[in-house]
């Protein structure tokens, strides 16, 4: 059915803060659920459905699936062919443009940003470390991304608050949130095409060894010549990806250890379960909670017939804790031998690109916070809420103490 008698206050700013009861209830009662405000959106809340709408872009497009929900495309909206990114394309043009990011991203590649990650992990340590106490969010979290993706960028440090933009910019969430917000965002999104273009124009005439560069290498040999709309798209998607969820994730995965400590200190004692630890945060605390995409065509899910032209919101936040998939999924359990099947990356062919830099930044960080900082706490007065998004899920802050490691 899709249809309840009680009000289910998801997608919306008032029920972002904790959407878990709304999703076990819709699971259960209604698992592909019209919303009754906006009848052309349904929302997916099962496993095995979310799993099946990644996992076949023939009925569940994401061809202009952000764009068309927002109802304008809200970064290249002073543009009159600004391209598709990559995330609202489908096959045959998805692969593609997909492959110019993967030439920036190659695991080939990755390996040599192991040394450059330790630097700026220890650097953010050191600046904090002698005070005993910080904002996770401000001194750590945020940081990390966003210095990374300066330097694999080859973008300055003085740009470093272009950049940060990518860290508060809404996409498919963003007709959820208040009107005033929305301007900001038309404002914000012209801001960023500018400074994109002109950012491009001078890498594609001064060719660099950084991931711009490359993004530019691989679309001029595939096409013969400079594109600047196709390379601009795919990398403000490498932008983007970069900064935001590896943000919010490194401080959601950080307080749930400090809530578990006897599953922290299981971590102290055994480094290797520092990768099943981030299957397993990520599945319970994702920063990304859901997906749209457009149905092509009349397709009956859960007995619920959804008519083309719909959109589908794909909760992954909703399936990675569904019960017939995950047991006690509301528990942390860094012992989970599932995790790894959690759905915060995506499935199929719009899986995340930037996946492994993001478990490998997170992976080293959290490697080195346990080795340098020990009886890492929550500080006096956190109220622990999270950013106004319905989209997307992050800590506003994240005010922790901690004693030095014996060096």
């Amino acid at each position: 059915m899709s249809t309840t008698s009680r009000t289910v206050d998801y997608p919306s700013m008032e029920g972002a803060e904790c959407p878990w009861p709304v999703f076990e209830y819709l699971r259960r009662e209604a698992p592909v659920y019209q919303l009754p405000d906006r009848p052309n959106i349904y929302v997916i809340t099962r496993y095995e459905d979310v799993r099946y709408v990644f996992a076949t872009p023939e009925i569940f497009s994401s061809f202009n699936s952000r764009d068309g929900l927002l109802g304008f495309d809200i970064l290249l909206s002073t543009s009159s062919s600004g391209g598709k990114g990559m995330i609202q394309t489908d096959a045959p043009d998805h692969k593609p443009k997909r492959a110019l990011g993967f030439a920036a991203l190659r695991p080939a590649r990755l390996k040599a940003f192991d040394p450059l990650i330790h630097q700026i992990v220890d650097g953010l340590i050191d600046g904090f470390i002698d005070d005993g106490q910080c904002n996770f969010v401000e001194a750590f979290a945020t940081q990390l991304p966003t210095i990374l993706t300066l330097r694999l960028m080859g973008v300055p440090e003085e740009d470093m608050p272009w950049v940060r933009l990518w860290a508060t910019f809404e996409a498919s969430g963003a007709s959820w949130m208040p009107k005033d917000f929305l301007e900001r965002q038309r404002e914000n999104g012209a801001k960023m095409f500018d400074y994109l273009t002109a950012r491009l124009q001078e890498r594609y005439e001064n060719l660099g060894e950084d991931l711009m560069s490359d993004v530019i290498r691989a679309q001029v040999k595939r096409d013969g010549e400079f594109d600047l709309p196709e390379v601009r798209a795919q990398v403000a998607i490498l932008l983007g990806g970069g900064v935001v969820t590896t943000a919010h994730f490194l401080s959601s995965l950080l307080l749930l250890l400090i809530q578990h400590p006897e599953q922290m200190a299981m971590v102290r004692r055994d480094p290797k379960l520092i990768v099943p630890v981030i299957e397993e945060g990520i599945r319970l605390e994702m920063p990304a909670v859901w997906q749209p995409r457009v149905v092509t065509r009349d397709v009956e899910l859960a007995g619920v017939t959804i008519p083309a032209g719909s959109y589908a919101l794909a909760m992954q936040g909703a399936a990675n804790r569904d019960e017939t998939k995950f047991e006690c999924p509301a528990n942390f359990d860094i012992t989970r031998p599932n995790a790894h099947e959690h759905l915060s990356f995506g499935h199929g062919p719009h899986m995340c690109l930037g996946m492994p830099l993001a478990r490998m930044e997170v992976r080293i960080a959290l490697e080195r916070l346990l080795a340098r900082l020990e009886n890492i706490r929550l500080a006096p007065g956190n109220d622990l809420t999270h950013i106004p998004s319905p989209s997307f899920r992050g800590l506003n802050r994240l005010d922790i103490e901690f004693d030095n490691a014996p060096a």
